[in-house]
């Protein structure tokens, strides 16, 4: 009995800390890292108290671009920024971590416990989405300047600030969350709602017009309505589509903002983005030359960006501009060896997905693949956090744990689901 109640307690707690880490998006910094924590403890605990069997494959792929920054310190030379950075990417590390030292029993009682998260991180994004537009018409900007959308979501201080590429990334990863829980939900019952939620999180998204984010959603959508072969998931992907086509043809700026979705972010007026792009360009591959088997250090890897940027484009320097590519990154910061220590972490995230043949992390991982040629989101606790979140606990889903999708094969089965 007693054995029984604290494995109760075990799974209770777990279940708590992964709804406040899935409820990020609109917790203040305090209880981010509260909530993190509060996971690992959990994990580290549950590993000493049942000495679980510690999944060491699994960590060493899954963190090892992580180990490969922390060895990176030892020939950077600004080891001040280098710390700070490996601070920054601790979500890398934490979650692999956490999953490894976890009974197996922990895992399936979180798997199971799946569809409760996707619906915490969810309403977070939603809540998050209805703030900022809230703020952005409470200062005075109606619906039809939603160019300048975007400039306002990166402008804004205070909790709950977040910059409009993240913002992005939250909605279109809700997006893709809200296609998978279709399969399994009942149209009155959660599946009208979800998709009338999902619209709101693709305006919230069309509204920021990020292209990373909004190209990878439409293409990884596309796939999972084609793998998912339902009557629901494509009612909700026809009004996804709708929404984004109808949206850039209504607005009278629409011209402009479509243009604005193949150039690079500008950081001055006087500055055009092909100048931009084309400075990145040139000292991305002038220095990934330079960088070898292991890179200038995570320390340095941005400060030889910036010597170069110094030379073809000081303004570029001056403002901190980023490679605004993470494959770049990664080789400047881990050279060619962090570079195939991150591709063989992907294929195997995926081939593992492709076998147990659940198609969500696979989906999950793409999205975030198509976004990193446009952004160094490994480089940014709001970007890293999730990314290592969803892959890692979505690394243990297969068919035999998951709730089997309704299918429906008739206008009589469709009219049962409706009651």
């Amino acid at each position: 009995m007693n054995s029984l109640f604290k494995s109760y307690s075990y799974n209770k707690l777990f279940l708590i800390s992964l709804v406040l880490v899935f409820c990020t998006p609109i917790l203040p910094q305090l209880l981010k890292i509260i909530s993190i924590a509060l996971f690992l403890v959990i994990c580290i605990t549950e590993y000493i108290k049942n000495k679980s069997k510690f999944k060491w494959e699994y960590f060493l792929f899954n963190a090892g671009l992580y180990l490969m920054y922390v060895f990176s310190l030892l020939y950077s030379k600004d080891l001040e920024y280098g710390l700070r950075k490996v601070e920054i990417s601790a979500a890398l590390v934490v979650f692999p971590l956490g999953f490894a030292l976890i009974s197996k029993d922990l895992i399936t009682h979180a798997i199971k416990n799946l569809k409760l998260f996707f619906y915490v991180f969810i309403s977070a994004v939603l809540v998050l989405n209805i703030f900022v537009f809230s703020s952005f018409l409470s200062a005075g900007y109606d619906v039809s300047s939603f160019g300048e959308y975007a400039d306002f979501v990166n402008r804004m201080e205070g909790f709950p600030a977040v910059h409009s590429i993240y913002l992005s990334m939250y909605n279109a990863i809700a997006v893709l969350l809200i296609f998978y829980l279709l399969r399994t939900e009942r149209l009155l019952k959660a599946g009208i709602p979800l998709i009338i939620i999902g619209s709101v999180l693709c305006l919230g998204l069309i509204l920021l017009l990020k292209k990373g984010p909004i190209f990878g959603l439409v293409l990884v959508a596309t796939l999972l309505a084609i793998k998912y072969k339902m009557w629901r998931v494509w009612a909700f992907y026809t009004v996804f589509t709708a929404s984004l086509v109808a949206t850039l043809f209504l607005f009278p700026d629409t011209s402009q903002r479509i243009h604005d979705l193949f150039q690079v972010e500008r950081i001055s007026a006087a500055i055009e983005s092909e100048e931009i792009r084309a400075t990145i360009y040139k000292c991305g591959n002038k220095k990934f030359q330079e960088a070898g088997l292991t890179g200038f250090g995570i320390g340095d890897g941005k400060n030889e960006l910036l010597d170069c940027y110094q030379e073809y484009n000081p303004t570029l320097a001056a403002t901190s501009y980023n490679s605004h590519n993470q494959y770049i990154s990664l080789i400047l910061n881990a050279g060619f060896l962090g570079l195939l220590i991150f591709l063989a972490f992907i294929f195997y995230n995926i081939n593992r997905s492709l076998k147990s043949g659940e198609f969500i992390t696979v989906a999950i991982i793409v999205f975030y693949c198509i976004v990193m040629f446009s952004e160094n989101i490994l480089e940014r606790q709001n970007g890293v956090l999730y990314f290592s979140l969803f892959i890692n606990l979505l690394y243990f889903l297969s068919k035999n744990n998951q709730q089997k999708p309704r299918v429906n094969h008739s206008q009589e089965q469709i009219l049962k689901e409706l009651k």
